[in-house]
């Protein structure tokens, strides 16, 4: 019976951190001071930072800066799952519309690919369109994507798997969750992420050989692209002022730090440098990860 009401009590502390950073939160960003938090867990601040301080002494990469910020999102919700003793955080959170963790944004990026391959695999092709974009074009893979942006438009899919994820989640979006993940996926669409010419290649493959009656030959690469991409890597370490032979732990260190640095909040100009950030921060990851 006590374990009971001890975790009914849980389960409303929980709500009412929710309910707390719904309040506060502008296009998913947001900041829960330890002050605050403390009120919120109803204990001593002193308490507070005492576990805090515990619960940083296995979390390396855990900064202390008076509070959680969105960008701590994932760290927020392993301390109170940890101090609340609930399993569910994440995906409350997550019907919250106030964070999401990279489980439910790698199945959002899925789910937008997978809406534009099953729509180009259903559409009829219009052959005489495809002849004429072919015989204007060097490339192929120029022609094709003439032809597609002619056909449909990105931005629908985009709006579209956003609203399949919301629906599917069951996600509050008044606190700025469906701008926050349309943001996210434009933002990845110039990545090798979420390439278009990846995400409809089997699509390309499909219409060449229709149009031509044999495979199409895989591009050699260029050796080109490697040196381009060394310098790329080169300038991105350098905006985050991180060495060569970074790691990604560092990177998303450095990541957090800047945007703490120009978080709205803090600095009222840091909007456009905040964008800038998080696409860099993107490229930077995708590159190192290949």
């Amino acid at each position: 019976m006590v374990q009971r009401v001890e975790t009914r009590k849980s389960k409303q502390i929980l709500h009412d951190v929710i309910f707390e950073l719904q309040n506060v939160s502008e296009s998913m960003q947001w900041f829960l001071s330890y002050d605050r938090l403390s009120e919120l867990l109803e204990i001593r601040k002193e308490e507070c930072l005492r576990k805090v301080y515990q619960f940083k002494s296995a979390k390396p990469q855990m900064t202390l800066s008076g509070g959680f910020h969105e960008v701590d999102g994932d760290l927020l919700v392993d301390f109170l799952a940890w101090i609340l003793e609930l399993d569910e955080v994440a995906e409350d959170f997550l019907k919250g519309g106030i964070f999401f963790s990279e489980r439910p944004l790698f199945e959002l990026r899925e789910s937008y690919k997978s809406l534009i391959q099953k729509t180009v695999a259903n559409h009829k092709l219009d052959r005489e369109l495809i002849l004429l974009l072919t015989a204007a074009t060097v490339d192929f893979d120029d022609a094709i994507d003439s032809y597609l942006m002619d056909k449909f438009e990105i931005d629908f899919f985009v709006r579209r798997s956003i609203h399949q994820f919301l629906e599917k989640f069951e996600i509050h979006p008044e606190f700025g969750a469906e701008e926050f993940l349309y943001e996210y996926l434009k933002s990845l669409i110039p990545t090798k992420i979420l390439n278009f010419r990846d995400i409809t290649r089997e699509f390309r493959d499909r219409t060449y050989y229709e149009l031509y009656g044999r495979f199409r030959e895989a591009k050699k690469k260029k050796k080109k692209i490697v040196k381009t991409v060394s310098i790329e890597l080169k300038d991105l370490l350098a905006f985050f002022d991180l060495e060569p032979g970074a790691n990604i732990t560092d990177v998303k260190k450095k990541f957090k730090e800047l945007l703490k640095k120009y978080h709205p909040d803090i600095n009222k100009k840091g909007e456009e440098m905040t964008k800038r950030i998080i696409l860099k921060y993107n490229r930077l990851v995708e590159l190192l990860g290949t």
